[in-house]
């Protein structure tokens, strides 16, 4: 059943039944306001019909009375074109409309009939009426009107000039039985009926209140939906913004209104009911289908992000933002081109704008005599402030050179006073120190290097004394087969020695910038080849297999072909060290914003808890076991001779995935 209320018979049959119960709980409303008002509850249904005859038995009596007034000859033309009452009338006005439930009598003060229906009113009535009115008429123009006053004694005295005055009564009964149908059956049927339903109207309210509350609840379920998915389904006004729906509602529901005010006033009791009710219903049903199209808007949240108003307020903040960066770009053009300008002359066209700001404000509140004094002030001001821009630019100049890395560079602190001439000489001590630093520190860069070379040097000569010994002992015949392996250890651990010292040797000069570079034009994808073919035996010794990726086209970079091998060499030995075993090794080329990117991929063997900055250190190794036969130099090595070239050599680490990548300018064609 709930799926089937999704359908559109089911969301129909809903719609209605929430008309319905909505209708009946403002009926039942209006009808406990409207009992409580009349006091159904202590007067009969006689004096309530009664006061509610009152209104009609009035505008048919007056009608009747204008009638009269208009063919019963009531009035004359006196000689001199004045307009006067006559005495008698001569013929009553008589309604033959004989079936109406209303029998109206009109008299004169004189007991002549001025008007009467067919029927004559009943004294003995239940619904009897009777009262007086004055008839005031205008002699200039013939125009009269009446007046409900009861008439005084001396009123003939009290008449106004131009004006005469005629007094009447009026006498009407309405029938008992109301057989016509007219605004008093209707009156009496509502009020017989109202008097039957006056106890029970608060149930019926009840009721109707929660039924409305069920049917609205459950239409504003399946508003949007549809049986066969459970997404939203919304109406074709869906894409129309919300509040502009609300709008035209609204617009409809007061030209409703203005409408059944018209026929309120125009039309009798029954056509003024029907017109009520009917825009009633007609706002009724607008309200019901903007709180169904408000529900799809709700799910899909999109009330007020798809209102017109939020699509103003939207495109009134992306104004203010392109305005607000419009502000901020002049900003920045102003000020780009006040610092274009010198120090000196920015404090000149600060000053000259300042002492004219002065000059108009001086001359215009009449302070002439002063024009001398002020004169004097400026010039003194404007010379001081020159002075002092002259003085801050040379030390603006000294900062600049210290920040270039020139340690020559002397500010001149002569015409400076006071704490200007100490920021000049401190500026001088700063550069002096530093110029004393650096000389300190590339003498301790030269000794350690020469250190490094001649320990190196000094290290060789035995280390190659005990190398040839070490193989003479394993070539001599011995039974001893313990002495041949004892000979073979110290071959290779002093040859490991020996690349330990080369290793040591080279990376210091390639980190002070000592080693001998000559980059000349060479194609990148020619060292992948050369390493696939170089370390094919080793990569299938570890286990690895290698897949190299390049462009067809040449890559031509700038390097010095023996230091690039060196760095392929490295990084190379490293994947071979550390590589897991049966994982793939990837080593492509590419072209990347001007450069020529080299990227050696592989899986490492061991955990890497190490930071990429960590592993470019030296002596520093992935393998923190230390069994393998590295010494912690191969990335730092590789990556001085990058910069040495005008590369780069950087590593990353991503859980076991190992990656270094070497960056290379292009060359220009």
């Amino acid at each position: 059943m709930k799926t089937w209320f999704k359908t559109a018979p089911g969301k129909a049959l809903l719609f209605l039944l929430c008309v319905i119960f909505v209708a009946g709980l403002a009926l039942s409303v209006a009808g406990a306001v409207a009992f409580a008002g009349l006091d159904f509850y202590t007067r009969s249904e006689t004096d309530v019909c009664r006061e509610l005859f009152w209104e009609p038995v009035s505008e048919q009596a007056e009608d009747l009375m204008w009638r009269g007034v208009s063919t019963a000859d009531l009035v004359y033309q006196k000689p001199g074109g004045k307009w006067a009452f006559r005495d008698t009338v001569l013929q009553a006005y008589i309604d033959d409309n004989s079936s109406r439930n209303l029998c109206v009598e009109i008299r004169c003060d004189n007991g002549a009939v001025l008007a009467l229906t067919t029927q004559p009113p009943d004294e003995d009535a239940v619904w009897y009426y009777t009262y007086p009115m004055l008839l005031r008429l205008n002699t200039e123009d013939g125009s009269f009107y009446p007046e409900y006053a009861s008439p005084r004694p001396g009123w003939e005295e009290e008449t106004e000039p131009g004006f005469a005055l005629q007094p009447l009564t009026i006498s009407a009964s309405v029938k008992e039985e109301l057989l016509p149908t007219d605004s008093f059956r209707l009156i009496w049927s509502l009020v017989h009926v109202g008097y039957r339903l006056r106890y029970w109207i608060y149930a019926l309210a009840l009721g109707f209140l929660a039924l409305a509350i069920v049917s609205f609840a459950g239409l504003m379920a399946v508003s949007a939906r549809r049986p066969e998915t459970e997404t939203l389904c919304p109406g074709p006004l869906h894409k129309v913004p919300f509040d502009l729906m609300l709008a035209a509602a609204g617009v409809v529901t007061y030209f409703l209104l203005l409408l059944t005010n018209e026929a309120w006033d125009y039309y009798d009791n029954t056509l003024g009911f029907a017109a009520v009710g009917a825009s009633a219903l007609v706002i009724l049903v607008l309200a019901l289908a903007l709180s169904m199209g408000a529900a799809g808007r709700i799910k899909d949240r999109s009330l007020l992000s798809g209102s017109a108003i939020a699509w103003c307020l939207r495109l009134a903040w992306r104004i203010l933002v392109l305005l607000w960066r419009g502000l901020k770009a002049l900003g920045r053009g102003i000020r780009s081109l006040v610092r274009s300008i010198p120090l000196v002359w920015r404090t000149i066209l600060a000053a000259a704008v300042l002492s004219l700001v002065e000059l108009v404000v001086v001359w215009g509140t009449g302070l002439g005599q002063l024009l001398l004094l002020w004169f004097v002030k400026q010039t003194l001001l404007v010379a001081g402030a020159v002075w002092l821009a002259l003085c801050l630019r040379k030390l603006q100049a000294g900062a600049q050179a210290l920040a270039r890395g020139d340690l020559t560079h002397h500010t001149d602190t002569r015409g400076m006073l006071w704490d200007l001439r100490q920021s000049g000489e401190d500026l001088n001590s700063i550069a002096s120190g530093m110029a004393i630093a650096v000389e300190d520190r590339l003498r301790s860069e030269r000794m350690k290097t020469e250190l490094i070379t001649n320990v190196s040097h000094d290290l060789k000569t035995p280390l190659t004394s005990i190398v040839n010994y070490a193989r003479l002992i394993g070539d001599e015949p011995s039974e001893n087969e313990k002495i041949t392996q004892y000979a073979g250890v110290l071959v290779r651990q002093s040859e490991r020695l020996r690349r330990l010292i080369d290793d040591l040797v080279e990376a210091s000069k390639a980190s002070t910038g000592n080693l001998e570079v000559h980059p000349v034009p060479c194609d990148a994808g020619l060292f992948l080849s050369q390493a696939a073919g170089e370390f094919e035996e080793k990569l299938a010794a570890a286990g690895l297999s290698l897949i190299t990726r390049s462009p067809e086209e040449p890559v031509r970079i700038l390097a010095d072909s023996r230091r690039m091998w060196r760095i392929f060499d490295n990084l190379m030995n490293n994947v071979c060290k550390y590589g897991q075993s049966g994982t793939r090794v990837y080593l492509s080329l590419e072209r990347l914003a001007g450069h020529a990117v080299i990227t050696f991929k592989n899986t490492s063997r061991d955990p890497l808890d190490i930071s990429e900055e960590e592993l470019m250190e030296r002596f520093v190794r992935g393998d923190s076991s230390r069994n393998t036969e590295g010494n912690g130099l191969g990335l730092s090595i590789a990556r001085s001779l990058a910069e040495l070239q005008g590369g780069s050599l950087r590593i990353s680490i991503d859980g076991d995935l190992f990656k270094a990548i070497l960056t290379f300018p292009l060359m220009q064609e």
